[in-house]
């Protein structure tokens, strides 16, 4: 079983040196559909290994600034649990100077390590890529459902959601109570580049940044292993037009990439996670190897 991310190896991987730390958290419990997210962190690792290292749009090769995997998180059962388990593994890497990508696992996750972000660095822009809200109070019984991620960090800075193509009349009711105006899919579609530049507007930029990425934001054209699949979400190169202008007018201080549950006998879509994973590293170091 490969335990580190592109195969990589000491000094690259090494724990000391690495500017950036992976963090698999194969959890999903909250899953309310198609459960194998658990899988979907040792996919994505083992999926990198296969991909090249130089980046083809940037022409430098990310690995150099230092990944290290960590060992992975021992999920439980509990949703409110695992994320306070994310908590704690997120808040060490950051007391450690690193830079975080937690590896999904269901969205509930990321509740963990935003809330470890937020404690570090105070209020944050949080732009979440979803075709999901993921407003709701509580769902099956649970306030820390994957459903319920952006409730509860809801007020922990500046969420701007993208992407967005289905959601409830619970979370029509909040939108319409806070005023929030998530940037939905269909506007994507008409006006690409006017949707990206919606987000930068409401970009807070006194605030640092942290980026969520569900990967059923994308349409299941290009990634079909998810666990709550939507027709109509974005391509691959409009999510990473998205990414690389956040970045590139933002202070970006970690991400997630969540919700990949693999499907046997198809490969390409953690390789596709695994790919955007390596892609938002090299987004995020460009110009600083």
């Amino acid at each position: 079983m490969q335990n580190q991310f592109l195969n990589l190896t000491p000094p690259y991987s090494s724990r000391d040196q690495a500017k950036w730390f992976l963090i698999p958290a194969p959890f999903d419990a909250s899953t309310c559909y198609r459960p194998g997210a658990r899988f979907g962190p040792q996919a994505i690792i083992e999926a990198s290994t296969q991909m090249e290292l130089l980046d083809e749009e940037l022409l430098f090769e990310p690995y150099k600034i230092g990944i290290h995997t960590t060992q992975a998180i021992e999920p439980v059962l509990d949703p409110e649990k695992m994320a306070e388990l994310v908590r704690e593994e997120v808040s060490k890497a950051i007391d450690q100077g690193k830079m975080v990508c937690t590896l999904g696992g269901d969205h509930s996750v990321s509740i963990g390590a935003i809330t470890a972000f937020f404690n570090a660095f105070g209020p944050l822009n949080i732009i979440q890529f979803d075709a999901h809200l993921d407003l709701r109070e509580s769902y099956q019984g649970s306030r820390f459902s994957h459903a319920c991620v952006m409730r509860r960090v809801w007020d922990l800075g500046n969420p701007i959601q993208v992407g967005i193509r289905s959601f409830s009349g619970e979370e029509l009711t909040f939108l319409k109570e806070t005023g929030a105006k998530p940037i939905f899919a269909k506007d994507i579609f008409s006006d690409p580049q006017g949707s990206i530049d919606s987000v930068i507007k409401s970009l807070d930029k006194s605030l640092p940044t942290y980026i969520t990425i569900d990967l059923d934001c994308l349409d299941p054209s290009v990634m079909p292993a998810v666990g709550t699949p939507e027709p109509g979400g974005m391509l691959w190169y409009t999510l990473l037009n998205f990414l690389q202008t956040i970045i590139s007018n933002s202070n970006i201080v970690g991400f997630d990439c969540v919700e990949l549950s693999p499907v046997p006998g198809i490969n390409f879509p953690e390789f596709t996670a695994a790919r955007l994973i390596y892609k938002v590293i090299g987004y995020c170091q460009k110009d600083k190897i």
